[in-house]
């Protein structure tokens, strides 16, 4: 009864033995001579289409994850590359803010004549006429491509930055130069003007300007100084005018006093023909600087001598008369 019991429990479930060897059986293959177990087969199809599945499954997911491993290393490229490409864009702006700034308008606008060194006005136009490099795009889609387009706006950010101080340098340079130029000009005049201002108060103002360097007080003092020259220059001339006009006053009025004395006194030269008689029977004449004065009678003379009777004109006594100018007759008295 036992025995039934124990058969009849374990009907229909196979025990640890048999489980053993259809595992052995499935392993080694059926042996020679049996025949074909059907149920062996289903099962042999099973694992065969399970292990196939399994690699698909495999190959599927190492593919995927290749495709991950690169589609991360392309976004850390790309990243890469656009930190690239705002730098360069960041040193772009840098660049064209320096380029119009007020300082540097002013500076391009200075002639090479107002500079102490002409080479920098070319310089500064050549820095500030520089090519920026094109901006770079991070639009590609493998990391290599990113990482070259990365490296390529580096290299451009590197350029700008190079451009921006060379410009920055040339602008100082510019600036520097005209200065140097005011002050040699500033020194120039305070030399040449020693002496020559109204006020010395503007020459000491201008020297001190020009030891501070100060381009603002410069110009000041520059002005106030010509001012002052200019304003000695017209006081002098004015002085120059007013003793011209003094001394030709004196000359005119000289001048009158010659030409007054030549009519109040008649030169000898001018009277030699000049006459005067006092009568038929006896006269008086006036001739060459001389009077004479006797008598005659049918041509004969009195007896007297000539010489007793000269006198010297300059002992007769003056009279003016308008009508006396050297050419006509005009009579004592």
């Amino acid at each position: 009864m036992a025995d039934m019991k124990e058969n009849n429990m374990n009907d229909g479930v196979p025990s640890l033995d048999e489980t053993a060897a259809e595992a052995v059986r499935l392993s080694v293959g059926p042996r020679p001579g049996a025949g074909p177990e059907k149920p062996r087969k289903d099962r042999r199809r099973i694992i065969i289409g399970a292990a196939a599945v399994a690699v698909a499954v495999l190959v599927a997911g190492g593919v995927c994850a290749h495709r991950a491993y690169e589609s991360h290393q392309a976004s850390v490229a790309r990243q890469a590359c656009q930190s690239a490409v705002a730098d360069q864009a960041k040193a772009v702006k840098a660049y064209k803010t320096l380029l119009g700034s007020d300082a540097t308008v002013a500076v391009l606008k200075t002639d090479a004549k107002s500079v102490k060194d002409a080479k920098t006005v070319d310089t500064l136009k050549r820095a500030a006429a520089v090519r920026l490099p094109a901006m770079v795009k991070c639009d590609a889609s493998k990391a290599a491509d990113l990482d070259a387009a990365a490296a390529k706006a580096a290299k451009a950010s590197r350029t700008v930055k190079t451009d921006s101080k060379a410009l920055e340098t040339a602008v100082e340079a510019v600036e520097t130069s005209k200065l140097d130029k005011t002050v040699a000009d500033a020194e120039a005049l305070y030399k040449a003007t020693d002496g020559k201002v109204q006020d010395a108060k503007t020459r000491d103002a201008l020297a001190k300007a020009v030891k501070a360097r100060d381009a603002g007080a410069i110009a000041k003092a520059v002005k106030a100084v010509n001012d002052s020259k200019t304003a000695k220059e017209k006081a002098d001339a004015e002085a120059r005018a007013k003793a011209e006009q003094e001394a030709a006053a004196q000359a005119a009025a000289a001048q009158q006093a010659q030409q007054t004395r030549q009519r109040s006194y008649p030169s000898s030269g001018s009277s030699s023909n000049r006459s005067y008689s006092s009568g038929s029977t006896g006269g008086q004449y006036y001739s060459g600087g001389s009077y004479s004065g006797g008598s005659s009678y049918g041509g004969t003379s009195s007896g007297s001598s000539d010489d007793d009777y000269k006198i010297n004109i300059d002992d007769l006594p003056v009279t003016t008369n308008p009508n006396c100018d050297g050419q006509h007759f005009c009579p004592l008295g």
